[in-house]
Order: C-alpha cells, then sequence, then structure tokens
C-alpha cells in the first residue's frame, strides 16, 4: 500500500490528501456529539450515584473512563471508512496502570484533531488525563465531560509568543494539577510539540531539520514525570491527517496505525532535558518506523 504521500512531507499540502467525503465527516461530527451527550448524562448519573463515595481524584478517573469509552473511543471506531490498528509490538500497560493505582505520562506525535479520538481508541482500557486547549472546555457536553473527567487546560495568550506562548503563571498550574494527579495514581496524556504538525510552516521546516521530523519538546513535564519517578510513554501515530488534515473541517476515509512504545524513565537520564530530547526521538523514530513498514 505505501506510506501516506504526505506522511514525510513538510510541510504537507492539502491538495496531495485524499478526496473529501461529507458521509464520513457527517458520520464523524454526528458520533462525536452523540458521545458527548451521551457522556455527560452518564457521566452526571455516576457522579450522584456510586461518585458520592469517591474522592475527587478517583471520581474524575471513572468519570475519564466514560467519556474516553463513550465520546473518543466511538469516532476511531464507528466513523464508516476509518480503522484504527494498532501494531503487534504495541506496549501493554500493567493492571495497575489501567485500574489507575499506576501512573504513567503518556506522549504522541500531533498531526490532527483526529489524535485523541485514535489514542483514546488504541489505549483503553488505560485512561489518561489530557491537556488541552481552555477552549475546548467550552464546547457544550463535550467540554463539560472533559472538565468532570479532570482533563487539564492549557491557557494560550494570543499576543505571547505569535500565539504560542501560555498565560503568565499558568503553566505552573497545570503542572501542579498534573502532579496532583499523578499522587492520585491517575495517568497524564500530553502532545509535547503543542500543536498540530502543519499549523506553521516555519516550525514544520524546523521539525524537517531535526532527526526525530517532529516539532521541539518542552522539558517542564518530563522534569516533573522524573521527580515523581513516573514512566513516560512514547506513542507514535500515522495517518491521523490523512482522515483530518491540518487546516480542514472535512474529512477522509483513512487508515491509522498506532504504535505504543516501551517505558521511559527518568531516572535513567541525567537531566530533564536529556529525558525529554529522549521521549522526542522515541516518538520520532516510531513514526518513522511506521512509514517505512506502511
Amino acid at each position: 500500500m505505501g506510506a501516506p504521500k504526505n506522511a514525510l512531507q513538510l510541510p504537507m499540502k492539502l491538495e496531495d490528501y485524499k478526496p473529501v467525503s461529507y458521509a464520513t465527516t457527517a458520520c464523524l461530527f454526528a458520533i462525536a456529539i452523540a458521545g458527548w451527550v451521551a457522556t455527560w448524562c452518564a457521566q452526571m448519573a455516576f457522579t450522584y450515584s456510586v461518585g458520592l463515595t469517591m474522592s475527587k481524584k478517583r471520581l474524575e478517573f471513572w468519570n475519564g473512563y466514560i467519556f474516553r469509552l463513550l465520546a473518543a473511543a466511538p469516532v476511531a471506531n464507528l466513523t464508516p471508512g476509518v480503522t484504527v490498528t494498532k501494531t503487534r509490538t504495541s506496549w501493554t500497560p500493567t493492571k495497575a496502570m489501567t485500574d489507575g493505582k499506576s501512573p504513567v505520562m503518556v506522549i504522541c506525535n500531533h498531526r490532527s484533531y483526529m489524535d485523541p479520538f485514535a489514542l483514546a481508541s488504541a489505549l483503553l482500557p488505560l485512561e489518561t488525563k489530557y491537556v488541552a486547549k481552555s477552549d475546548l472546555f467550552k464546547v457544550p457536553f463535550g467540554g463539560w465531560a472533559m472538565k468532570n473527567a479532570g482533563d487539564l487546560a492549557v491557557r494560550f495568550d494570543a499576543n505571547k509568543n505569535a500565539g504560542w506562548g501560555t498565560v503568565k503563571g499558568s503553566t505552573g498550574q497545570l503542572l501542579a494539577q498534573a502532579a496532583a494527579h499523578f499522587e492520585a495514581g491517575n495517568s497524564v496524556c500530553i502532545f509535547p510539540e503543542g500543536a498540530r504538525m502543519g499549523i506553521s510552516d516555519e516550525k514544520c521546516l524546523e521539525a524537517k531539520a531535526h532527526p526525530s521530523k517532529l516539532m521541539l519538546f518542552k522539558p517542564a513535564f518530563f522534569d516533573l514525570c522524573k521527580k515523581q519517578g513516573v514512566p513516560v510513554v512514547p506513542v507514535s501515530m500515522m495517518g491521523t491527517d490523512e482522515v483530518w488534515p491540518c487546516g480542514a473541517m472535512s474529512m477522509r476515509p483513512g487508515n491509522i496505525v498506532v504504535h505504543v512504545g516501551e517505558p521511559l524513565k527518568g531516572e535513567d537520564y541525567e537531566s530533564d532535558q536529556a529525558f525529554c530530547d529522549a521521549a522526542r526521538m522515541a516518538v520520532g523514530n516510531g513514526y518513522l518506523d511506521l512509514v517505512k513498514a506502511a
């Protein structure tokens, strides 16, 4: 079959993707919206019944699991023409991790709005708290469900660093929230590139010049994992942008392949920056391997 034409092309070209499928687009949005409503209703029912006996963080664990199971994964699994396949060599989390008793931090390359849906499908039954743009938490039902799940909001400042900078003081708050999740046994998921590949031609060219073919990773979360002894799980995904290209709001049928790599431990690296750099290469090499195998 071969790798998609845009797999290694940086920046990608919208005209090189497959033709738009209005049926795929309509079904994806319908499944997403139905899942958001169903999830929020299920979360409310759970919160005000069994959830009354739980701690806040344990309640967020189960509300997150409900969200990933009823809203995120179905978009990847039920949208006509879209398939998500996990490699046979992918790492499998332990029972303690899937039970929310032994946390990890999942990291993944970011090429599409499709990424969180495909990632949730591939990771379940591992529940992770996603770090996402604060604007998403305002979306009716879907955003409310994310808040109930304990997902973490990144607050970007449109007037700082060409819109790539965060609101002053917000990064510290975000790290504190992530630390509280780790202490409670909850796992966290981040897209360390900070934005989708293709959103900036300049950053695409920077990625093209790096051996990983990924945009810059920053060390703050890796420093936290190193200090708390939380393993980092590198995930590489290919094909999400074939389904939902950056810069488009219409979908195409496509095949998504996910590889979950072996966890990296901070204790094996002398600094948070070395840990961060190794994680970037692990995700990037995993992606390049998927391209070669296609």
